[in-house]
């Protein structure tokens, strides 16, 4: 039967990516490791391994909405970083004041930890990890 008002139908598009985020997350769970997580904290900048990308691609890009995503912020230049969330364009993002990194790398890391988290793969994360 052919459309004959196509303000009528419904787009079908977030159902598809609802069932793409719950299969790849079932994918990419065996793969988050308490070493993987390991390999993150040691160089967050990479060069990283083919199963590390695999899950930094996944939580980082598209799979999720960018809206509430952590990022990295420099709050006193080269001294102290800290986390905020990503908001839609045109507004402020949501600064986390909680916490406070020493090294751009601890930032990248916790930010890593908190999109994990999100996607429920954080079941391997140690109890350092987990209070990031």
């Amino acid at each position: 039967m052919p459309l004959t008002d196509p303000t009528t139908y419904r787009d079908k598009s977030e159902d598809w990516m609802q069932e793409f985020r719950r299969r790849r997350v079932e994918a990419l769970r065996p793969l988050v490791t308490s070493e993987l997580v390991a390999a993150h904290r040691e160089n967050p900048r990479g060069p990283h391994s083919h199963e590390l990308n695999l899950v930094l691609n996944f939580v980082r890009g598209p799979a999720a909405p960018m809206e509430r995503k952590p990022f990295v912020h420099l709050r006193q230049p080269y001294d102290e970083y800290g986390l905020a969330l990503m908001t839609p364009r045109g507004e402020a993002p949501v600064f986390l004041e909680e916490t406070t990194y020493p090294t751009e790398r601890a930032a990248i890391h916790a930010a890593f930890l908190q999109r994990l988290a999100v996607h429920g793969l954080d079941t391997h994360l140690t109890e350092e990890d987990k209070n990031v």
